[in-house]
């Protein structure tokens, strides 16, 4: 029973950060085009990108490890 409770926990929070990711990647959009598009120097906060990049990677591997059964 506890194992099966941890699965499907496992399943939820890595589905929500796959969510979040892709959400937080599209919203924050492309850097490289921002920067690109204005010369003038300015400050390009990378950290949303990084966090919703980082946020997906650690969502499917929870998702997939929790469909293991590990």
């Amino acid at each position: 029973m506890q194992q099966g409770y941890l699965r499907t926990a496992g399943s939820v929070v890595g589905i929500a950060l796959i969510v979040l990711g892709i959400l937080s990647l599209t919203y924050f959009g492309d850097p490289i085009r921002i920067m690109v598009r204005n010369f003038e120097p300015h400050r390009v906060d990378l950290m949303p990108p990084i966090l919703g990049g980082l946020a997906l990677i650690g969502g499917i591997a929870l998702l997939y490890a929790s469909q293991r059964g590990a």
